[in-house]
């Protein structure tokens, strides 16, 4: 491969992660690649009227052993098991890498998000620590030893997309030299059913069909992703496994200029795509493939679409726009996991997965013609000789909109 990757280009050298229907992050990709919808349903009938105009939709993305973690590999007990399925994915990314904490702890950064699921009591440190999401990337750092910064990060549904941006700082400014960025979700007392009650956001038929005109919304899921982190030439100098290079990584906020506070903004997302560009040294023309934050949501799905085509412009090669959420789930903190691990392996494999269930690709993405398109069924990536580059979008309740450049691994 050819190409020019800037100086503080940054590895992703070591992933792991459990998510729908995927103890581990082969059985995701081979999910992934086969296109599965990774849903646990319910036998007919799916959806049931509970009255009040609420529906109970037997659609859940559910993770294997969602409720428990190894607690020798984890080195603790009495965990949340968010906590610890967390750990567990953090732990797989070093080994992923061929690492071993103890041999980098001096240098390694720590930053994590963890979703909200319950109340936390006031009480002493002691009583909560091992289920207050505050405290759960400094206790990761104390059970394996790390020096580096432990930082929790907490940008709703933008979290762990905003954590990798920010872990990628802390490598360009050399104040870690390894930083693994994490994040869980896992709802408590799930049973493989949401309440979709008026004005929810939840699909009404348990399907997800993002930048597909039949949507009519998301669906939750279970998840835990991490990834290990190192600069790009530090990573090929010690000979470092590499699944992908992230060229760049902005972050911004909508601020005042939309509708309303959780309704999504489109000059934002214009603009963070463009400053990420800008960082990477590339433009819209470069870009083969977006990982779209595609909730499913219509009037969210318009606005992206609206955005992402104009930043990226409506000339140059077809750009295949996709969705993680519609194969395993809405993951909440940890949806820009699951879009990072799925996106670096498509950029290696050369392989472009399909976003299950849908068909045609909604106005917003045909207004330039062919230039942008929807994966009904997975491909090959032919990027037509020219390194394999993708976008990925992660936006989060509140208007913070991140935008990472992710491109294929050097030599591949």
């Amino acid at each position: 491969m050819d190409t020019d990757v800037p100086g503080e280009a940054v590895a992703v050298i070591g992933m792991g992660g459990r998510f729908a229907k995927s103890p581990d992050i082969p059985a995701l990709w081979a999910n992934l690649r086969a296109g599965r919808d990774c849903f646990t349903r319910a036998d007919e009938p799916v959806v049931e009227d509970i009255g009040g105009d609420t529906l109970r939709v037997h659609s859940y993305g559910l993770m294997p052993h969602r409720d428990r973690y190894d607690t020798d590999l984890v080195g603790a007990t009495g965990l949340d098991p968010q906590h610890g399925i967390l750990y567990e994915s953090m732990w797989q990314a070093a080994e992923d890498a061929g690492l071993k904490f103890a041999e980098i702890n001096e240098r390694t950064a720590v930053y994590a998000g963890c979703a909200r699921t319950k109340h936390v009591p006031r009480a002493a440190f002691d009583e909560v620590m091992n289920i207050d999401p505050t405290f759960a990337g400094p206790h990761f750092s104390y059970l394996r030893n790390l020096l580096g910064e432990s930082i929790m990060i907490d940008s709703a549904c933008a979290t762990s997309a905003v954590a990798v941006h920010l872990a990628c700082q802390s490598l360009r400014l050399h104040a870690c030299d390894y930083a693994i960025a994490g994040a869980v979700a896992v709802q408590e007392d799930v049973q493989g059913w949401y309440l979709r009650p008026p004005r929810s956001i939840h699909a009404t038929n348990g399907i997800s069909r993002p930048f597909d005109p039949r949507t009519t919304g998301v669906i939750p899921g279970d998840g835990s992703g991490a990834v290990l982190l190192r600069r790009l030439a530090d990573a090929l100098g010690d000979g470092d496994p590499i699944h992908a290079v992230i060229r760049g990584s902005a972050v911004d906020n909508d601020g005042g200029n939309k509708p309303g506070f959780v309704i999504p903004g489109v000059d934002g997302k214009v603009s963070v795509v463009r400053k990420a560009l800008a960082v990477a040294g590339l433009s819209g023309v470069d870009v083969g493939y977006v990982e779209a934050h595609g909730v499913g949501i219509p009037l969210n799905d318009q606005i992206e679409a609206t955005a992402l085509t104009e930043a990226l412009g409506a000339e140059g090669p077809p750009v295949a726009i996709g969705s993680v959420k519609a194969s395993v789930g809405h993951c909440d903190t940890a949806a820009g996991m699951a879009a990072l691990i799925k996106t670096s392996l498509a950029v290696r494999e050369g392989f472009l997965p399909a976003t299950p269930n849908t068909r045609d690709p909604i106005p917003e993405l045909t207004r330039h013609g062919d230039r942008f398109g929807i994966l009904p069924e997975g491909r090959p990536w032919d990027s037509g000789g020219r390194p394999r580059v993708a976008g990925l979008m992660s936006a989060g309740v509140g208007g913070t909109n991140a935008f990472l450049i992710v491109e294929e691994p050097p030599g591949v």
